[in-house]
């Protein structure tokens, strides 16, 4: 199952071939690459991609996940991404890019194909098939400018640390692995000024790029990148056999954000993070910041604070995972470490905009699953365990919060204080087997002024608490205690929460304001059923 990138005026929209299912791998189309450098070859769109994985389950790749798997941090060819079998997050949800402006049939009517080859290629070739350029690095520190439609295909090799320029006023330029191949690259930046640009399958990992370990930013979107995308790529400050054998003070040396945006209408789609300090985070400045942006289908493992984080408004967080996060402790904080979150929004400053307009959909976060690294531990004290969805520093207004899945050891599993005029619907929010409680929490934000106008029903959780001066309508919502987690779950202790034949949660639910799919991006059937999965739901 895959979907498609078609430019329309000055923005990316989506062109529905079929929907991916939930937090699966799925297939990646891919534009053929032409023969030669005419536009007219044209080239229409090829299958590439990796089987199904188990529908929203956190192995999204390898043999548990039920999808294809790859070697651990193998390089890519092109084609969808696969960690270790059986390891959670190991496949990514493909996304397909857009390569050029369609005609009739899907080929391309505009672009030309260009490569470049860090092994065999030089700065002064043409940047044909047979004639490389070298290092993508260079053609944007030389100048080279491109249009509607252009590829570069990228070979085996360190590509640098390439700062991506040029604006385009509609359409789209793409940068994308050859088939069979597997370019590194040791950072990747979206300048002010980029727009229409999509980077798809490629590395970066500056320790497998020139050996060189670093707390810098893998990927960044500048304020005034704008209307581009970063998908089906593999993210991590190092590969597994070494980050697994880091303690505290080399997480602290080793490792930053993976990704940063501060370009509005920017695109984040199916990469695979792992082995970071934090995965992606959507910023804001002062005039503005990455508004619009979307974060679909990518995967975390192996993180020490937040695997996601939203400081804007106006921006979607959907279907994406995260696993195994470590109590990694910066010196100085021993007595009060900074806590880590699945999901994170803060303002921090009161003069910036309110942080509304923010859609949280179909995302599983599992506290600790699978292959974890021994060298740190994952609880500090015996506490400072990672929090679920969080929303600590309101006011929020106008959030959709829906068909989450949330197993995490503490009570603040879906914390949000301040929340006014928001939807919180059809979520399983419950501990995993290391924890005793996890909280669906609706609160007075810190000034104590309460929130107004929610809408609460057919969620599933351990614990419901709503402050008393909380005004909301509610209905439908379901307590489950870990006594009964047998009876409401497929393998709770696998942290499959799909609903089992019985559940108390089937047809227990409402239609009122309840989503149409569920976490599984299936149709739900009335009479719905409460929590993230409708029992008996086939994807399409």
């Amino acid at each position: 199952m895959s979907m498609r990138w078609v430019p329309s005026g000055s923005r990316l929209h989506w062109q529905w071939a079929t929907w991916l299912l939930a937090g699966a791998v799925g297939s990646t189309l891919w534009l053929a690459a032409c023969s030669s450098s005419d536009s007219a070859s044209g080239g229409a769109a090829a299958s590439n991609g990796g089987s199904s994985g188990a529908a929203g389950r956190p192995e999204l790749g390898g043999t548990n996940g039920g999808g294809s798997s790859g070697a651990a941090d193998s390089g890519l060819g092109g084609s969808l991404l696969g960690g270790a079998a059986g390891e959670p997050g190991g496949g990514v949800a493909g996304a397909a890019g857009l390569a050029g402006s369609a005609g009739a049939g899907g080929a391309r009517t505009t672009g030309r194909d260009y490569y470049c080859d860090p092994v065999r290629g030089l700065p002064t070739n043409p940047g044909t098939a047979e004639s490389p350029w070298r290092r993508l690095e260079e053609l944007f520190s030389a100048g080279k400018t491109f249009t509607d439609g252009d590829i570069i295909h990228l070979r085996s090799g360190n590509h640098g640390a390439p700062v991506i320029k040029g604006a385009l006023g509609s359409g789209s330029r793409t940068i994308e692995a050859e088939p069979g191949q597997s370019p590194v690259m040791k950072t990747l930046r979206f300048a002010a000024g980029a727009t229409h640009w999509v980077v798809d399958g490629v590395l970066v990992s500056p320790q497998e790029a020139d050996g060189s370990l670093t707390t810098a930013t893998l990927v960044q979107f500048d304020d005034g990148a704008t209307n581009n995308v970063f998908q089906n790529s593999q993210l991590r400050y190092a590969p597994d056999s070494i980050a697994s054998t880091w303690n505290n003070a080399a997480w602290l040396a080793n490792s930053g954000t993976a990704i940063e945006v501060i370009g509005r209408d920017n695109q984040i789609i199916g990469n695979q993070i792992r082995n970071t300090h934090v995965g992606v985070m959507v910023d804001r400045t002062p005039t503005g910041g990455a508004t619009g942006t979307l974060v679909r289908g990518n995967s975390m493992n192996h993180f020490w604070e937040d695997a996601y984080r939203g400081k804007i408004g106006d921006c979607t967080f959907e279907y994406n995972s995260a696993v195994n996060s470590y109590a990694v402790v910066p010196a100085g904080t021993e007595g009060d470490p900074p806590h880590r979150d699945m999901f994170q929004s803060y303002s921090g400053v009161a003069s910036l905009p309110p942080i509304d307009n923010v859609v949280l959909r179909g995302n599983v976060f599992i506290a600790r699953q699978g292959t974890r690294y021994s060298a740190v531990p994952f609880q500090y004290n015996g506490h400072y365990t990672i929090q679920g969805i969080s929303a600590f520093d309101g006011p929020y207004r106008n959030w959709t919060i829906e068909n989450n899945v949330v197993m995490v050891e503490v009570g603040l599993a879906m914390s949000l204080y301040g929340m006014s005029s928001s939807k919180i619907l059809n979520n399983t929010v419950v501990p995993d087997s290391f924890g005793t409680d996890s909280e669906l929490r609706v609160f007075n934000q810190k000034d104590g002024t309460p929130p107004n106008d929610n809408i609460i029903r057919n969620n599933l959780a351990h614990t419901l608490n709503f402050a008393p001066e909380v005004k909301v309508a509610q209905s439908n919502n379901l307590a489950v205690s870990s006594a009964d987690y047998t009876t409401f779950f497929v393998n709770y202790a696998a942290g499959d929460l799909h609903l089992k034949a019985g559940s108390p949660a089937i047809n227990a639910g409402t239609s009122t304001d309840a989503p149409s799919i569920d976490a599984d991006r299936a149709p739900r059937q009335a009479p719905f059923d409460v929590g993230a999965y409708e029992f008996g739901a086939a994807a399409p």
